[in-house]
């Protein structure tokens, strides 16, 4: 419940600390004193937007500060959000003169839409605006689904149908690649039949490019070759070689008589068989070296097959080729796979939908019966705020198709006189009316929901006098399970308050500003008196005042 709300520099209220209690709590005040105000600063630490233009003073933040008294089964939510659980929860929102905005929770700094998830589990703020939701189907499904005591059901089907969505989307999209292969198949073929054809192996580009390079050189290689042999080893031209062998042996002839000579010696004749391997080596090539125009040809037929195909894929080398070709077959692979899959998987969606129909099913049955309770016991509820006749009629229908609430279809009919034919509310009811039947199906679920604090603002719009009272008492019975807060004009309903506030302006020489007080027994005597007299304060006001707190 709410235990206290603190608020510095909010619209018209400067400074504001206001302590709350269980039970049933009235807030009057004249039109414009600031009960809205007070309402749209508690907005703040419900996670609500604000902007700079409700500083009072624009030079100072706005500091909005809740403090919420929790039970144990909150913890696991504070747990799972990684923050402090205090049995004494504090809500801060800080609104800078810059606009800028920070939220708290037990002074832990967090993401506004957490402040706002958690806030949704603690405090229900309903106004004279918000009856309209009741014409809204989810919020009619909330209603009787809230109703519904196996809450076990409603996890089961959103977990299954969470899996069928799932699967439904999985098929979809292996249905929409499976088309695109099916476009592109032939094309992708075409490609790996090539590939195939053209037969390519790791290196052989590199392999071809070289033989290319010596056979289109070949004859120039080879002539080149035998002038070098000739020039080493050439008895008619006197080669290198033989040249060599001759100084060896003049030479040979004088070593014994200089040391220096010997080792001129050693070293010419190291050259001289060095010189005769590099001539046998010659020969030895020459004789690999072969003229084949064929072979040239059919090399470079090879070779510009594999420069075609990187030309053709935007590739520079083969390795990035035989990426490309393994890429082909896998897609081919794939398409070829896909279909198999596409099948088991629709066998497991089948057998899954069989599971949901089923729970779905079960959440109609459900929902009927939720419907005749509710139906059942909001009738004493009408009756007593002057709706005797007043009929509700909640059809629940199965619309064949499932959709994450189930298969349903609900519709609210509603007459208000006897007699009458029952009709959708959206086009029988009044705004009074509305607003009795909201309170009344509040007050029939309040039984069933664990919100700790319920505010009612000025819900009580179109009614009065006795049926003012009775709208009083259900809030007052309300208040026995949960905190009720209510904004109201109507004496009637404030009597029936176990404790009251007045909000009011006072105006200075320069500004004015809001305030907001707890009544004594006396001062609520004169409040109520002011409202039934609307603003003046009569000995016979007074009077009823006592009256309607007696």
């Amino acid at each position: 419940m709410l235990h206290n709300l603190k608020i510095e520099n909010y619209a018209l209220i400067r400074q504001m600390d206001i302590p709350f209690d269980k039970g049933f709590i009235a807030i009057t005040g004249e039109t414009g004193a600031g009960k809205s105000i007070m309402l749209g600063a508690l907005g703040l630490v419900l996670g609500q937007r604000a902007d700079t233009n409700v500083l009072w003073d624009k030079e100072k933040k706005c500091v909005v500060e809740a403090v919420f008294e929790m039970g144990d089964e909150f913890i696991d939510f504070f747990e799972v959000n990684d923050l402090d659980f205090n049995s004494q929860t504090i809500f801060r929102r800080e609104i800078g003169s810059n606009g800028k905005s920070r939220a708290f929770i037990n002074d832990t700094p967090v993401q506004l839409n957490l402040m706002k998830e958690l806030s949704e589990k603690l405090m229900d703020i309903h106004s004279q605006h918000n009856t309209l939701t009741l014409k809204n189907s989810t919020f009619q499904f909330s209603i009787v689904d809230s109703y519904i005591d196996n809450k076990t059901l409603f996890f089961d089907y959103h977990s299954i149908y969470s899996q069928w969505r799932k699967l439904v989307n999985e098929i979809s999209d292996m249905e929409k690649k499976e088309a695109e292969f099916q476009k592109e198949a032939s094309y992708f073929q075409f490609l790996s039949q090539e590939f195939e054809k053209a037969n390519l192996r790791i290196g052989e580009q590199e392999e071809l490019e070289q033989e290319v390079e010596l056979l289109s050189n070949a004859e120039e290689i080879k002539t080149s070759i035998v002038q070098s042999i000739n020039q080493l080893d050439n008895e008619d031209f006197l080669g290198a070689i033989n040249l060599i062998q001759q100084t060896r042996q003049n030479l040979s002839k004088v070593v014994v008589h200089h040391k220096a000579l010997e080792d001129l010696y050693i070293r010419l004749d190291s050259s001289y068989i060095e010189l005769k391997d590099i001539v046998s080596e010659l020969i030895n090539l020459d004789s690999s070296i072969v003229l084949d125009a064929q072979k040239l040809e059919d090399s470079q037929e090879r070779l510009n097959i594999i420069y075609n195909l990187e030309k053709k894929h935007s590739v520079n080398s083969l390795e990035d080729l035989l990426k490309i070709r393994d890429e082909i077959d896998n897609k081919l692979l794939l398409s070829s796979n896909l279909s198999d899959k596409i099948e088991e998987l629709k066998i497991e969606e089948k057998d899954i939908f069989s599971k949901l129909i089923l729970l779905a099913k079960d959440i109609t049955k459900q929902r009927k019966l939720s419907s005749q309770k509710i139906e059942k016991e909001i009738l004493p509820l009408l009756s007593d705020m002057g709706m005797k006749d007043a009929v509700l009629k909640i059809n629940i229908t199965e619309n064949n198709s499932i959709s994450s609430n189930g298969e349903n279809d609900i519709e609210f009919l509603f007459n208000a006189n006897r007699g009458g034919e029952l009709q959708p509310i959206s086009k029988v009811i009044s705004g009074g009316e509305l607003s009795r039947l909201m309170l009344s199906l509040k007050a029939v679920l309040s039984k069933k929901q664990s919100m700790p604090t319920i505010i009612f603002d000025e819900i009580d719009s179109g009614v009065s006098g006795d049926i003012a009272s009775k709208v009083g008492s259900i809030m007052r019975e309300m208040s026995n399970n949960h905190q009720v807060i209510a904004i109201t004009h109507l004496p009637q309903i404030a009597a029936k308050s176990n404790y009251h506030f007045k909000v009011f302006k006072n105006t200075t020489i320069d500004s004015t500003y809001s305030e907001m007080k707890l009544l004594n027994q006396d001062q609520r005597v004169n409040e109520i008196a002011s409202i039934i007299s609307n603003g003046k304060t009569t000995d016979s006001a007074l009077s009823l005042a006592k009256e309607l707190l007696d």
